[in-house]
């Protein structure tokens, strides 16, 4: 009812029938050469943007922020610790799409981009046929992430593409693994032209705001049905019958570019509804329900128990918000945050543990700062606690050879390390903060003080 309102009001607007005209004999296409140019700089600037992430910094990443499907899941399953500019940033994005479409795709987002690589090397060794829309696929994957997001289990660290990306990146800049998701992303080349872009769960969001966007695909009467936009289009927004669906448009301007009568221009009109194929798309959410389920216990952890980031929430919690960003990993001043690997498990693979032989926790906050969903925050000094140091008196020098050595005690920020008459060094563990630095600096192979989590402190939010 309401889509026949909107098009009478159209219908009737002089204004509108007079603008469409206008705009309609303007052709964008002449921009088309310069969108990998614009892809390019804003891939360079994701890059740069991570890579930026350190010691003072305050916020998350841009792309993050501006993340819509991030906020969305985040709103879903988390109460409390959120910073309300990131709401902001993600819905500017919305209204970017609600005006000019799911321009971001088309140009800007990283991933789009190395999926336009991709095509172009496939390209070279063979022909690929125009496939369909596949948007069932794609709002069945947002309905199931979407689901997950509600029950408190993370998918958004497999399916958004933001997060893929900067996931991506720090593995290539550490040299610290291959990224498979993104490698499979390009690879979708293989099958179709930009197959990852037609069921990204970003696009869909973004796709149902281009609902609202006045800028649509127009085809004059000049029209020869030749087909070659749909041909020329990478995300199946045309269909064989030449229709055009304003959810998968990503404004790339191939089609405009591609007809060789002119026919076809983007310009102000009335807004589209799309056709939803309702049992498909939840044939698909189960189907997509299932998928992340069934990958949830295809590695089963050990049972490992890791210590967390200061600020962060209680373990089960934890893992739905902590969507494997990366970003406190780079970010971390005392170089101690790593990766978890799959010891723990596939669904704790990726999220964030100390590692205290390798640095030390300097209690400055950081990764509570550029955490994008809560997952770990900023807390007050006093309150941090990540764990408990226990001293292994057998391996110990100063209690199993009677020497002299107090390097524990001497680097404890807290002075939670106190030495007996004889020398000795004795942990108070109430005072304790669990911060690693006499794990690090302990001189015995093998470590004669450890800290574990016992007696860490999270939030239960």
């Amino acid at each position: 009812m309401w889509s026949g309102r909107i098009s009478g009001a159209w219908a009737r607007s002089t204004w509108a029938r007079s603008t469409c005209k206008r705009w309609s004999e303007i052709k964008l296409s002449s921009l088309s050469p310069f969108r990998p140019l614009v892809q390019a700089a804003f891939l360079a600037s994701f890059v740069a943007l991570f890579l930026a992430l350190e010691y003072p910094a305050a916020a998350p990443g841009l792309f993050l922020a501006a993340d819509p499907l991030l906020a969305l899941a985040s709103s879903l399953y988390h109460t409390g610790a959120w910073m309300p500019v990131l709401f902001l940033a993600a819905a500017g994005m919305l209204a970017v799409a609600a005006i000019f479409g799911r321009i971001f795709c088309g140009w800007a987002c990283p991933v789009g981009f190395m999926a336009d690589i991709s095509d172009r090397v496939v390209r070279v060794f063979w022909r690929i046929k125009p496939t369909g829309r596949l948007g069932f696929i794609q709002y069945g994957l947002l309905a199931a992430l979407l689901i997950f997001s509600l029950f408190s289990i993370d998918a958004l660290s497999a399916l958004d593409p933001m997060v893929i990306f900067q996931r991506s990146v720090y593995l290539i800049w550490s040299l610290s693994g291959v990224p498979v998701v993104l490698l499979l992303i390009m690879a979708g080349s293989l099958l179709a032209p930009r197959l990852w872009c037609r069921i990204c769960p970003m696009g869909a969001v973004l796709g149902l705001a281009a609902l609202a966007s006045p800028f649509g695909r127009g085809v004059n009467d000049s029209c020869i049905k030749c087909m070659k936009c749909r041909r020329a289009c990478p995300a199946g927004a045309i269909s064989k019958e030449n229709g055009f669906d304003t959810t998968a448009c990503i404004k790339c301007l191939k089609c405009e570019r591609a007809c060789p009568e002119n026919a076809i221009s983007f310009a102000a009109s009335r807004p589209a509804l799309p056709t939803f194929e309702g049992r498909r798309t939840v044939l698909a959410a189960v189907a997509g329900l299932g998928l992340l389920a069934l990958a949830k216990v295809a590695v089963p952890g050990a049972g490992a128990s890791y210590i967390r980031p200061p600020g962060s929430l209680v373990e089960s919690k934890f893992n739905a918000a902590c969507v494997r960003c990366e970003s406190c990993v780079k970010a971390c001043l005392g170089q101690v945050i790593r990766p978890a690997g799959l010891d723990g498990g596939l669904e704790r693979a990726f999220t964030p543990v100390l590692d205290f032989n390798k640095g030390k926790c300097e209690r400055c906050g950081t990764c509570g700062s550029v955490c994008p969903t809560g997952a770990v925050i900023s807390i007050p000094e006093a309150n941090m606690k990540m764990g408990t140091a226990r001293l292994d008196k057998n391996k110990c020098i100063a209690w199993a050879q009677n020497k002299k050595c107090l390097i524990c005690e001497e680097v404890c920020p807290v002075k939670a390390i106190k030495s007996t008459g004889r020398n000795r060094p004795v942990v108070s563990e109430d005072v304790c903060a669990g911060c690693g630095s006499c794990q690090l600096n302990c001189p015995v192979e093998g470590k004669a003080i450890v800290v574990s989590s016992e007696g860490e402190r999270r939030r239960d939010e």
